[in-house]
């Protein structure tokens, strides 16, 4: 009979989250033979059953609830201790892993190390770009330490969100375009021409649906030409005349200044979003509190020009 191992409980919750052993290894990075390994071996520790197969997947049991509970509060002691006893350490270093949007990723994340690491240069960062809803189901997956994105949407309640920045969404055009020669829009002007849409887990696309919503417009009214995986994508896409879009004016600017596309300001509607640093609901190591406590104070402040 095994003995308890803190994997195992992770993969145990995580198959409970995802109510999925094939799901659940795909999150783990390991596979579905491990995920199997690991709930058998707590099956035969507790000598009950802790999931029922049905059709859709995975169903939690009695038994397994009560692990749950357990099994939560266990993690967090041991990253507690842990945290702890980093903490007693007296010269910061490390490595700090972050998962970050393409906004954030390409225009927040840089100043904000290095200004960090002024300070404090023996810690180290590995930044990994992703949409806003991946990173963080990574976070959420304990795959990174802090997310750094553009929406709460549907994490509201999962982790602590801090401001890091103030961010604009403005529409765009190729400098020859029908509205390259507004001086603002309004949403109803952009239903008649093609438009360049960031993908469903975009931080960016959450926004504009959002504002669409507000506007009383649907998604479906947009005439969507095609969907791209980054800003810089949308932006080449709209240079090359392929279509309009709405973006961040934080990357939009840069490409008017460098002579890509035109920058136009979106009236009749609310435009500003937020930028978001987040963390899990626990206590981390050192050097990641150190971090945070930075980014309480960190005032990001956009050096592009303007035409």
């Amino acid at each position: 009979m095994e003995n308890i191992r803190f994997d195992y409980l992770n993969t145990f919750l995580t198959v409970e989250r995802n109510c999925s052993f094939s799901i659940a290894a795909k999150e783990l990075k390991i596979s579905q033979g491990t995920v199997s390994h690991h709930i058998a071996a707590l099956e035969g520790y507790f000598e009950e059953e802790l999931f029922k197969r049905t059709a859709k997947g995975v169903e939690i049991t009695e038994a397994g609830v009560i692990l749950k509970k357990a099994a939560e509060e266990i993690l967090k002691q041991g990253a507690d201790a842990k945290a702890k006893i980093s903490n007693v350490k007296h010269t910061l270093s490390g490595i700090i892993r972050i998962v970050a949007s393409t906004i954030t990723e390409e225009h927040i994340i840089p100043g904000l190390i290095g200004d960090f690491q002024q300070k404090y240069p023996e810690i180290k960062f590995k930044i990994k770009a992703q949409d806003s809803l991946v990173s963080l189901a990574s976070l959420l997956a304990n795959d990174a330490e802090f997310a750094a994105v553009g929406t709460k949407e549907g994490f509201e309640n999962e982790f602590e969100f801090l401001k890091i920045g103030q961010d604009q969404l403005v529409l765009i055009t190729v400098c020859n375009h029908d509205l390259a020669e507004y001086k603002e829009v309004k949403l109803s002007d952009a239903l008649d021409y093609q438009f360049i849409m960031r993908e469903e887990t975009s931080g960016t696309r959450l926004e504009i649906i959002k504002m669409l919503k507000t506007n009383c417009i649907n998604l479906e009214d947009i005439k969507v030409a095609f969907e791209v995986g980054s800003t810089s994508s949308v932006i080449t896409a709209v240079s090359e005349g392929r279509g309009i879009s709405i973006v961040s004016s934080i990357a939009a600017r840069k490409a008017q200044a460098a002579g890509l596309v035109k920058v136009i300001p979106i009236v009749g509607t609310k435009t500003a979003r937020t930028l978001y640093m987040v963390r899990p609901k626990r206590a981390l190591l050192n050097p990641s509190e150190v971090f945070w406590e930075f980014c309480r104070s960190y005032e990001f402040k956009s050096k592009a020009l303007v035409c």
